[in-house]
């Protein structure tokens, strides 16, 4: 329990594995959490004595599952081995940590998900300097670092990263930094980073080596302390063992289409909002990657969309060369699927993690790449229009790394298998020692077919049989009745067992053999690891060449993909540019498009421009899809940015800085904000940050509270876009008082999603129009939702009393309880001007009912194509306020 005691001194923070044999053991504290945590059985060392020590333990062969378990709960576990042979050492066996398994810092591929990266980030900094943010995947060598001026910033950047960990430090002022990020990450577990931790300059020259930028430092000092702070970290996990880490890649927020936690939660970028979970989101409507790498890179950039004209364009002219070439993209695919995930195999050699199977894996993985370089190549024949250029993004370069391929192809067998204490993965022909002693330990069949052909002959017995057995090894056995018969069995025959119907002997030579078949054995396992070590050893020191090789082959991977999903939905190249200006003809929601029958949704045309439609204010019933409508537009916009094609007949986009959303409403209770605090402080978020380059998703503004302080709240919000903010702006709302701004504020237009009654059902036709909705409908659906048809006709007649009371701009306004079908007071009308409600009707809502009116007593099955355009028309003018 000494050594047990040292061990767990150095790891206080760490559950401690305590390998005792065939068993992982836990003591004291350890054991009675994990005990209960992983439903173990918890027992006791030394039970005979007055404090008897507690224990549980887990099988070395199971180990894995558990270790899943613990971190999934977001613990940190020491793995602590023999160093040693029991069978040889002397006195107490040596043991040691060997590595410590984290949520971020994790080399089992069955407890990650090959499509999403594990980082594990550190954060530095304070408020009044600003913050440092860096985050990295062991598992790959994946690592970035950027900075951020506010917590905001931090927030929104930790949002992309998605890490599994974080790694703070023990300063002053890192208790209410770690207060800020719980309170922000709730379920991201935190960690600290090792004592005494090197000079930030001195940590990065020594794990990056001819990768350190020298000026980084004193360039970004805080992304420099971030980044050696999760080095640190990440080091202290793995003793002994170099980070697969070929480039550290520093980036500044400006250099991506900033993408925060609502906008990234509201679109469903990753995952669905309602189930969070990857299907029903956008990139699982456009990953057809056939790798794990390249899923991951699809994955980046998708989180991190360029704001480089130049870069985007080079993505596009390679997705347009493959969406162009068929044959060659289907070809490029097929190989692409049969290699595998050359990062995770690449870094797990590195950490001196890999098995046999992995290596043998990678080698076969390397060959396939010629294959892959042929079919890109036949992809890249010929000019795109225009004289464009993919630059070397279909190219893999001149380094396949074949002498790496032959290497271990020839080296280990395709079967090898994961574990090496069996040996049999090294091929035929490697080692002359190594083939003469597997010929041994296989059984030395012709020697044992000559051993058992001398001793027929010697004994006269033609049935004799030389055979094995797993406890007494080699022996001779010959049945009862040729024993009688035969002469006198020759002298240095030795009984060595009596069966019912035979008896077993065993001889010198027969012992000896079997001498040397053990000790073959012995010697061609170690020989076989020799050979192993010393292959993976190679393959760590050209790990750098390794990566970025993997790196070159899934961006190819990420191109085929988007190449193969514009060709099957019939997706567009859009026009990026600087203008600023969002035309979209004939956009499509991508992921309600894979969701909706073949042929159903319905296309629309969208103009945002700055200089005259600004802002569109979206009206329409419920479920006439505004929100599907606000939310495609700004998914059009990333898949563009992303140098992707978009779902559009044709599309023009000019770049944008940022995309913010405040979509939905909901509580959140573990922070203790109700429903109208949380869509507030979004929306401030949304105030305080966007700029004339940004695109701006609202829906349903104000909607948690009291209807008039809701319609205060949307009105003042789309004034302070329109006349400070500046920024292209897609507002969704059933207040549609909002649609007056439009007579008062230049760069406001009104659009509507159309639904018609029919037969006293309501009519979904999807269209966009311009001009405002009339009514919503909210009575109509809300049929079609289910509700007794006894509230569903008091319902009607309430609204109508409200209508021929207050006119059309009452309608969802707060009121009592109506007992009466009638009041003696009107219901208060709001003053669109002003914002305010007022008693006295006013024009606006006199046109709204004389439209009214006029709408009820059209026929629309009576109506040709011509007059009702001439009827919208003429509506339309009557709500035109004169200029």
């Amino acid at each position: 329990m000494r050594q047990y005691l040292d061990v767990k001194s150095r790891y206080p923070d760490a559950i401690l594995f305590f390998r005792l044999g065939d068993f992982y053991e836990m003591f004291y504290e350890d054991a009675v959490y994990v005990a209960k945590a992983l439903s173990l059985t918890l027992t006791s060392r030394d039970k005979g004595k007055e404090d008897p020590v507690p224990m549980c333990g887990v099988p070395h062969h199971a180990v894995r599952s558990y270790l899943r378990k613990l971190t999934e709960l977001g613990h940190r576990v020491a793995l602590c081995e023999q160093l040693e042979d029991p069978k040889v050492a002397r006195g107490i066996v040596k043991r040691d940590v060997i590595r410590v398994v984290t949520p971020g810092v994790n080399l089992d591929e069955e407890s990650l998900d090959p499509r999403v990266p594990n980082f594990v980030a550190a954060v530095a900094g304070e408020p009044r300097r600003g913050y440092g943010l860096a985050f990295l995947d062991v598992t790959t060598g994946d690592f970035h670092a950027t900075e951020a001026s506010t917590a905001d910033a931090l927030i929104d950047e930790l949002a992309r990263a998605e890490p599994r960990e974080l790694v703070l430090g023990r300063g002053p002022d890192d208790g209410a930094l770690a207060a800020l990020l719980k309170r922000a990450y709730p379920r991201v577990p935190q960690a600290h980073a090792p004592d005494g931790a090197a000079d930030p300059a001195e940590t990065l020259r020594a794990t990056l080596r001819a990768g350190f930028d020298a000026t980084l430092p004193e360039r970004a000092p805080l992304a420099a302390a971030a980044a050696a702070r999760v080095l640190d970290y990440a080091r202290a996990t793995q003793p002994g063992a170099p980070l697969p880490i070929a480039r550290l890649e520093v980036y500044r927020r400006g250099d991506y289409l900033v993408l925060d936690e609502q906008a990234r939660a509201h679109l469903e970028l990753t995952e669905s909002l309602q189930e969070r979970r990857r299907p029903g989101s956008l990139i699982d409507v456009i990953d057809e990657t056939r790798s794990a790498m390249g899923g991951r890179l699809l994955r980046r950039w998708l989180l991190f969309p360029l704001v480089d004209v130049a870069a985007i364009r080079r993505r596009q002219d390679a997705v347009e060369r493959l969406v162009g070439a068929h044959a060659a993209r289907d070809r490029a695919r097929q190989h692409l699927s049969e290699i595998a995930d050359l990062e995770r195999l690449v870094g797990r050699a590195r950490l001196g993690v890999a098995s046999p199977r992995d290596l043998a894996v990678l080698g076969r993985s390397l060959a396939r790449l010629p294959e892959l370089v042929a079919a890109l190549e036949d992809a890249r024949a010929g000019e795109l229009p225009g004289g464009s250029d993919d630059g070397d993004l279909l190219r893999l370069g001149d380094d396949l790394a074949a002498d790496l391929a032959a290497r271990l192809t020839a080296t280990l067998r395709p079967d090898a298998p994961a574990l090496t204490k069996e040996g049999g993965y090294v091929n035929a022909g490697v080692s002359d020692e190594l083939d003469e002693l597997v010929a041994i330990a296989s059984g030395g069949r012709e020697r044992l077919t000559a051993i058992e052909a001398r001793e027929r002959a010697r004994t006269g017995i033609p049935s004799l049989k030389v055979k094995l057995n797993n406890v007494f090894g080699y022996y001779i056995e010959i049945t009862r009745a040729n024993l009688a018969k035969a002469a006198a069995l020759p002298a240095d025959y030795t009984r060595k067992q009596t069966v019912a119907n035979a008896e077993r002997f065993v001889t010198p030579e027969l012992a000896e053999f079997e001498q040397k078949i053990l000790t073959a054995d012995e010697r061609r396992v170690a020989i076989e690891l020799e050979i192993f070590t010393q292959v993976r050893d190679e393959i760590a020191a050209e790990a750098e060449r390794l990566l970025a090789l993997a790196a070159r082959v899934a961006a190819a991977d990420v191109l085929a993909s988007l190449a193969e999903v514009a060709h099957r939905g019939a997706y567009c190249r859009p026009v990026v540019d600087d203008s600023g200006v969002i035309e979209l003809q004939d956009s499509r929601h991508p992921v309600v498009e894979r969701l909706a029958a073949a042929g159903s949704f319905v296309p629309n045309d969208v103009r945002l421009d700055p200089t005259a439609e600004q802002i569109l204010i979206v009206t329409g019933p419920n479920m006439a899809g505004k929100s599907t409508l606000i939310r495609q537009v700004a998914l059009t916009t990333i898949l563009a940015q992303m140098g992707a094609f978009v779902p559009a007949r044709a599309a023009r986009l000019g770049l944008v800085d940022r995309v913010f959303t405040r979509v939905g409403a909901g509580d959140n209770l573990a922070r203790g904000e109700s429903t109208f605090l949380v869509e507030m402080r979004e929306t401030a978020h949304i105030l305080r940050y966007a700029t004339t380059r940004s695109l701006i998703i609202l829906d349903e503004i104000g909607r948690g509270t009291s209807t008039y302080d809701g319609v205060s709240i949307a009105w003042a919000v789309a004034e302070h876009v329109h006349d400070r903010v500046g920024a292209k702006t897609l507002f969704a709302t059933h207040y549609h008082e909002l649609t007056a701004l439009a007579g008062t504020h230049a760069r406001v237009r009104n659009v509507s999603v159309a639904a018609r009654e029919w037969k006293g059902e309501v009519v979904f036709l999807r269209k966009l129009a311009a001009g405002g909705a009339s009514r919503s409908f909210g009575v109509e659906v809300a049929k079609l939702a289910g509700l007794p048809a006894v509230v569903v006709d008091r319902a009607r007649a309430i609204l109508r009393t409200l209508e021929s009371e207050g006119g059309a701009g009452a309608r969802g306004a707060e009121v009592p309880h109506p007992v009466a079908p009638a009041r003696a007071e009107p219901a208060p009308q709001l003053g669109l001007a002003f914002g305010a409600p007022r008693a006295t009707p006013d024009p606006a809502a006199a046109a709204v009912a004389e439209v009214l009116a006029e709408l009820r007593a059209v026929d629309p099955a009576e109506l040709s194509p011509r007059a009702a355009l001439d009827l919208v028309a003429r509506l339309t003018k009557k709500l035109t306020p004169p200029s």
